[in-house]
């Protein structure tokens, strides 16, 4: 049943899988400050078509859409982005990091803090498409991200949108719909319900059963799609476009059509003088690899690292 928090002021499910279908609620309306976190996808663009069908095509004013570009979407991503908004007629909120401000010595911030992270919303015409925000956070922390400290998706996505909606008076805990579908079991149950960075982590399209043939069957129907090669459901090149947190044969294989998508990476390694991840080779030896010995790697299906904001 729905039960209201301590303070009254948001409403948090308490559900599970199993009983989800059985709620007479539909997982999709939304009476609560909400965000909508918004990954470019295909699967959280349908999450976001699933929210305007509850609501008859127009979102509540208390739901804000949010995409947190990094600059290392692929261009089809954010082509895929604006023809929501278009062909939908929905507000979409693109923000991304924009500079530090040096807050070294202030008072009211963290003991030994030296930067304040500057966000900003953009827009599809003004994105970054050269990894600026990526750049700016490499400037920032000591450490690369790596699998096991992912600053890249908690810094440019997470606190970014957080940051952003309290901008607009939002108040924690507040509502944040993700797109992980019923099909991924493993990644639900770490999240739903969860609370992460002042927002409670909610999962409709898991509770509502939503498997990647549901997602890619619907896409199918509609006058526009995303732009990105389907693999069974996963878009290998969505999100960021060489993400470390991607199989390294999909790596390779992407690395194998687009070679120069490799050189954004392997100039961050030798800038900071670390691998994104240590316990495989580096962006400059896959390259190698990709491009000068093909035959010798196995493009089979390793594991990849979920992100953020799923598909």
């Amino acid at each position: 049943m729905l039960a209201p928090t301590n303070d009254g002021k948001m409403m948090k499910w308490h559900r599970d899988h199993e009983d989800a279908k059985s709620m007479t609620r539909n997982p999709y309306f939304i009476d609560e400050p909400t965000g909508i976190s918004f990954s470019g996808g295909r699967t959280s663009a349908y999450m976001l078509w699933k929210v305007l069908e509850a609501h008859d095509g127009v979102l509540p004013d208390c739901v804000k859409v949010v995409f947190a570009n990094t600059g290392k979407e692929m261009p089809q991503t954010l082509d895929f982005v604006r023809d929501c908004q278009e062909n939908w007629g929905v507000d979409i909120h693109w923000i991304e990091l924009v500079g530090l401000d040096d807050i070294s010595g202030q008072e009211g911030y963290r003991k030994n803090a030296k930067w304040n992270r500057v966000y900003a919303r953009t827009t599809y015409e003004s994105a970054s498409r050269k990894g600026e925000p990526f750049n700016i956070l490499l400037r920032e922390m000591d450490a690369i991200p790596n699998v096991v400290a992912r600053t890249c998706t908690i810094t440019l996505k997470v606190r970014g949108i957080r940051q952003y909606l309290e901008s607009l008076g939002y108040e924690s805990p507040w509502t944040q719909l993700i797109g992980i579908r019923g099909d991924e079991q493993r990644r639900a149950v770490k999240l739903h319900n969860k609370r992460d960075e002042g927002m409670d982590c909610y999962l409709p399209l898991w509770l509502d059963g939503v498997t990647a043939k549901d997602v890619g069957d619907f896409w199918k129907s509609q006058l526009f799609d995303l732009q990105l090669p389907n693999n069974n459901g996963v878009t290998d090149w969505g999100n960021c476009d060489l993400c470390h947190l991607k199989g390294r044969s999909k790596r390779l294989s992407i690395i194998r059509e687009r070679p120069d998508l490799a050189d954004w990476w392997i100039d961050a390694e030798q800038r900071k003088g670390q691998q994104f991840r240590p316990d495989e080779t580096s962006y400059k030896q896959m390259k190698i690899i990709a491009t000068d010995q093909p035959s010798l790697f196995d493009f089979g299906d390793d594991e990849t690292i979920p992100c953020f904001c799923g598909d």
